[in-house]
């Protein structure tokens, strides 16, 4: 993974989760534990102020990451929709074009906000001691729901058409949501279960912590598997997709590392947990060896799981790369070269006829993310042969009266895998760069 973008999502994704999921496990395990557990006690109290101690600490970084991780991916998005360097935006207005003209810029700002009035609940969230008020526990929870979830509008969600446009968008909202929930509270359980000892009210705190997480997670897990299925079902399209794309196999693997953690999390609750309950002072430190070590693998896992999400933002849905979205109007010739060239600022269609050696025409259609036609007043088209020293073929493209870009008059003059790249100049200046292998067949 060669592409910084992949890299600049992880970390941000990672780090958005963290901060939602700490909230998250404070709110609804952390502070109950703290006044079911033993409640009054010395050892619970120390054991409370330890745990809030470190959530904060790892929630005030993860909030740092997630900033400056943004701000990354922000600079990135510029310069991919520009055609600059990364530092070539930060002159001409580049970065506000991008900021005030763009669905991806808008959603930056309200994520931004979100971020910074989060900033200012977890002052008062994490020093209070105890007896948060309900408005304060709310009021940060959904704010913390709002950043993490407002994540979907950037992935593919947001191109959805008629009730695919609502009801996948809402599906992705509400992933991230769980994945927060589980995923993001898995370090603060790890933390809790680590400051409780052997001593009976540390225990007690540990047993009612568990006891809240395993609902909490149980609830996480069954909205991630309907959710996951609503989103399988806009961007896979079938099994052959499934099987027969780099989108499909990387999403594969996703379900492979998920259902890990899943069998992870059955031993837990019907094992581990049962144990922490029943056991004395020594099957029950036992249990909590093997609950904290369990919660760091599945964190692990958990780690693995936004890398592999990281780099399916970046590639076409297996849906759209297996031509199979109902926005495409009309097949694909039979004896054609076709490639569907995707990105988070636009999608080309790019159609070489006959994709053969031999005298061949190009046909090339821009899509927006929602598959609406994407407006361009200059397209240039490069194809370039395989192997070293290749010379590339450029040319620019002519629309159509049908909204298409055609480039004629080209020779393919051996098969293999040739290089398309498609460059248009988008309004206000903007820039879609895309570029692809395409097959070319040998001559008849």
């Amino acid at each position: 993974m060669r592409d910084p973008l992949v890299y600049v999502r992880a970390v941000h994704f990672a780090a958005t989760i963290m901060v939602a999921g700490g909230v998250f496990f404070m709110v609804a395990v952390a502070e109950p534990a703290f006044r079911l557990g033993a409640s009054g006690t010395q050892v619970a109290a120390q054991v409370a102020a330890t745990v809030r101690r470190r959530v904060a600490r790892m929630v005030w970084i993860a909030l740092a990451l997630a900033v400056l991780s943004s701000a990354a991916w922000l600079v990135l998005i510029a310069a991919a929709m520009s055609g600059e360097p990364a530092a070539g935006v930060f002159t001409g207005g580049v970065l506000w074009t991008v900021l005030s003209q763009t669905d991806f810029g808008n959603d930056w700002l309200v994520r931004f906000v979100i971020a910074c009035l989060l900033a200012g609940r977890f002052v008062a969230f994490f020093t209070a001691q105890r007896g948060q008020s309900l408005a304060l526990k709310t009021v940060t929870a959904l704010l913390a729901a709002a950043l993490v979830g407002s994540l979907a509008w950037s992935g593919h969600g947001v191109g959805g058409l008629g009730s695919e446009a609502v009801f996948h968008l809402l599906a992705d909202v509400l992933h991230l949501v769980a994945a927060a929930a589980w995923v993001g509270a898995l370090v603060p359980l790890a933390l809790l279960l680590q400051a409780a000892g052997a001593d009976p009210d540390a225990l007690a705190v540990a047993r009612a912590a568990t006891a809240r997480f395993s609902a909490l997670g149980m609830a996480s897990v069954a909205t991630l598997l309907v959710t996951g299925v609503v989103n399988s079902w806009y961007l896979v399209g079938g099994v052959a997709a499934l099987t027969g794309t780099v989108y499909g196999r990387l999403l594969i693997a996703k379900v492979v590392v998920f259902l890990g953690m899943v069998a992870i999390a059955a031993v837990n609750r019907l094992y581990l947990t049962p144990a922490l309950m029943r056991a004395d002072a020594a099957g029950a430190a036992r249990a909590l060896r093997h609950l904290r070590r369990n919660a760091a693998i599945e964190a692990f896992a958990g780690a693995a799981v936004i890398v592999i999400v990281a780099k399916l933002g970046t590639l076409p849905p297996a849906i759209h790369a297996a031509h199979q979205h109902p926005a495409y109007t009309s097949a694909v010739p039979a004896d054609a070269a076709f490639q569907h060239i995707h990105s988070e600022q636009g999608m080309a269609d790019v159609t070489i006829e006959p994709g053969r050696v031999g005298a061949a025409h190009a046909t090339i259609r821009l899509w927006t993310e929602d598959f609406e036609a994407l407006e361009a007043r200059q397209v240039t088209f490069t194809l370039t042969p395989p192997g070293a020293g290749g010379k590339p073929v450029t040319r620019l493209a002519v629309q159509d009266t049908e909204g298409a870009w055609q480039v004629e008059g080209l020779v393919l003059a051996q098969p293999g895998a040739w290089t398309v790249e498609v460059d248009a100049v988008l309004e206000a200046d903007r820039r879609l760069v895309l570029d692809a292998p395409i097959a070319i067949e040998p001559k008849n």
